[in-house]
């Protein structure tokens, strides 16, 4: 039995959670809009215009007031958009670890034992994404037994299916460590229907743009929560919500 994980006050697991990453002007024009769609809001600092820490600490705060909050400031090794420096994702993750309910951190990154301490009491993910290829099924178990022991909430994998083998094998991970919280996707064309099968398997949160792909194979969120209401009858709207 996995345990109850939440960003803020929403509880992931089943129903399953919705994530649309938003750059700051994203956040200020269309936030609303995309909270139709999705549940939690994942801002993609790596992408803002302005990253200066107290903008993205404004903009973070803005972000909470309407919902729970996932800030990333994604490496470019890991995809990330901006070429900071370490020190520069510190900076901006100290003006604004106050003013959020979950950070991501990649799981090699030489920060992340530094972000994870600033993060005690708030919910982290630490995780790692391969562009290329899904490595084989012992380097992942790895990365499992790597993030469990650094404290993370949550571990992150997110690899690169080229074969429907490579899919099943990331499925297979999920499975074997079901009683951890995980969050597992394949990208790519391969992968695509992970983003709506995985999270009914045990999968605590999928991820869907609004505007542009962030990430191979991502779903719109419009597209990505009609499939999960087709699958999942917990996801369809109430007759009392029909917003839920």
């Amino acid at each position: 039995m996995v345990e109850t994980v939440a960003i803020g006050k929403l509880e992931l697991g089943m129903p399953p959670r919705i994530a649309v990453p938003l750059t700051d002007a994203e956040l200020v024009a269309h936030g609303r809009e995309a909270l139709r769609w999705a549940d939690v809001i994942e801002l993609r600092v790596d992408l803002f215009d302005q990253l200066e820490p107290s903008n993205v600490a404004d903009i973070a705060r803005q972000s909470r007031a309407l919902a729970p909050t996932l800030m990333t400031v994604r490496h470019t090794a890991q995809g990330g958009g901006a070429a900071l420096r370490d020190s520069e994702r510190l900076a901006i993750i100290e003006a604004s670890i106050d003013t959020i309910d979950a950070i991501d951190i990649e799981l090699k990154s030489e920060i992340r034992d530094t972000v994870l301490d600033l993060a005690r009491g708030i919910t982290t993910i630490a995780s790692h994404h391969d562009f290329a290829t899904t490595p084989p099924s012992d380097e992942l178990d790895e990365m499992v037994e790597e993030s469990v022991a650094s404290g993370a909430t949550i571990t992150k994998i997110a690899a690169t299916a080229n074969t429907n083998e490579d899919s099943n094998r990331l499925l297979d991970l999920l499975r074997r460590h079901r009683e951890r919280p995980m969050i597992v996707i394949a990208m790519g064309p391969h992968g695509a229907a992970s983003r709506v099968f995985f999270p009914l398997c045990g999968s605590l949160l999928t991820y869907g743009f609004l505007n542009a792909s962030v990430a191979p194979g991502q779903l719109s969120i419009q597209d990505l929560r009609t499939e999960l209401e087709r699958y999942c009858p917990e996801r369809r709207p109430s007759r009392e919500n029909p917003n839920s």
